[in-house]
């Protein structure tokens, strides 16, 4: 038997799941309360539709002048350029003027002209956006820039989360973010050591299952263009840009990425499902983690072939697999 703690936040519905034993507990349920405040409140620090926020702030006066968020959005921010360079520019959060040029950010997608890409672009490069160790702020470059967390955010909400439950002696529980970011840690019954049964949505048809399996210890997190496309003269265009070229990219219906932590796990996923297939098996090649789960389209609609890197416990395969040789 399962407990479930709900909240609403960043446009989806956050879960955290513990076990009967941990119930029996009211530590675990007060803290387990406590982590799904907190959601709410890191949803206040990073969303850019309410001008309160901390990105909001930075965003209309980061090019005037340095503003000095609160010491966990710096080091996101931190965390985030770290990450820009480890991808070579495929995650980039200051991708937030191509996002918006896309017509993506009100989830009304359109196909704008090469100029307007260009312009958009023209605002674009973590290499302007300057972190100042030495007193906390944040300054923009170039202006027009601007920053959204929309593909971190919630991989920062799930650590933070998660720390803030095993400092309270919480070991066993589950919390995921809309299904599309997952962290795991200890075991959902009492007598296994498996970890927790996780299920993998098909990429197209979210409410169907495409496989499960087990996962400890360790973060999950997928990006994919299944939820926000448009067509436009028969071709089909996903919300996933790639910051460097402007446009979207990538050959893949779906990518997901196990890692140690669910911030890194959120980043490097959208940056890898830019890349595409044979750079995501270089990437595992020259970077190891625990294992990556990519799915391609066929010329049968709603039918994909998925492909594997890495080890995974698997509860139930999916049907049509394969591994990169």
């Amino acid at each position: 038997m399962l407990c479930e703690i709900t909240r609403k936040a960043m446009g989806t519905e956050f879960v955290i799941m513990l076990h009967a034993d941990s119930v029996a507990d009211s530590y675990a349920t007060d803290a387990a309360v406590e982590a799904a405040d907190l959601v709410e409140q890191i949803e206040r620090e990073l969303t850019v539709y309410s001008p309160e926020s901390e990105i909001s702030k930075i965003n209309a006066s980061a090019f005037q002048e340095p503003v000095r968020p609160s010491v966990p959005t710096y080091r996101l921010l931190k965390r985030a350029v770290e990450l820009s360079q480890i991808t070579s520019g495929a995650f980039d959060i200051t991708a937030a003027p191509l996002v918006e040029t896309w017509g993506f950010t009100r989830r009304s997608g359109r196909k704008p002209s090469p100029e307007q890409v260009q312009e958009a672009l023209s605002k674009v490069g973590y290499q302007s956006l300057i972190l100042n160790d030495s007193d906390g702020s944040v300054a923009f470059k170039r202006e027009g820039m601007s920053i959204n967390m929309g593909a971190i955010g919630k991989g920062d909400a799930l650590d933070r989360m998660a720390a803030l439950l095993k400092e309270k002696g919480v070991a066993d529980f589950l919390i995921h973010g809309g299904n599309s970011s997952v962290i795991a840690s200890g075991n959902q019954h009492p007598e296994s050591t498996l970890g927790w049964s996780v299920g993998l949505a098909h990429p197209t048809k979210p409410q169907r299952r495409l496989a499960g399996l087990w996962l400890k210890d360790l973060a999950l997190a997928t990006s994919g263009s299944g939820k926000q496309f448009f067509h436009h003269h028969g071709r089909r265009y996903g919300h996933v840009i790639d910051p460097r070229t402007g446009y979207p990219n990538g050959d893949l219906s779906s990518l997901t990425i196990a890692m140690p932590s669910a911030t890194d796990a959120d980043a490097i996923a959208t940056a890898l499902f830019v890349e595409g297939a044979a750079k995501a098996a270089e990437y595992h090649a020259a970077n190891p983690f625990p294992f990556a789960i990519m799915t391609h389209s066929t010329d049968q609609q709603d039918r994909v072939e998925v492909e594997t890197l890495g080890e995974i416990g698997w509860i139930e395969e999916p049907g049509t697999m394969s591994k990169p040789g």
